[in-house]
């Protein structure tokens, strides 16, 4: 993929030649997408994980704590 974006080059374009590098990389447009469609997925899981579900306007949020059984 471009390593810098170069000045003569409009966003297009480069979006464009990604594009075209993420499909040679992958073999077909199929599997780039396949490839762009994981990536969020991890890059989502991990956002999640990272988002506090504790104590929110003076209480706990439903599923935040495990509950404890006597």
């Amino acid at each position: 993929m471009a390593a810098e974006r170069l000045e003569d080059t409009d966003l297009a374009t480069e979006v464009e030649c990604e594009i075209d590098d993420l499909i040679a990389e992958h073999g077909s447009e199929r599997a780039a997408i396949r490839a762009l469609l994981h990536d969020m997925t991890v890059l989502l899981a991990d956002a999640d994980r990272s988002v506090s579900r504790g104590y929110l306007r003076g209480v706990f949020s439903h599923g935040a704590r495990r509950e404890e059984h006597d």
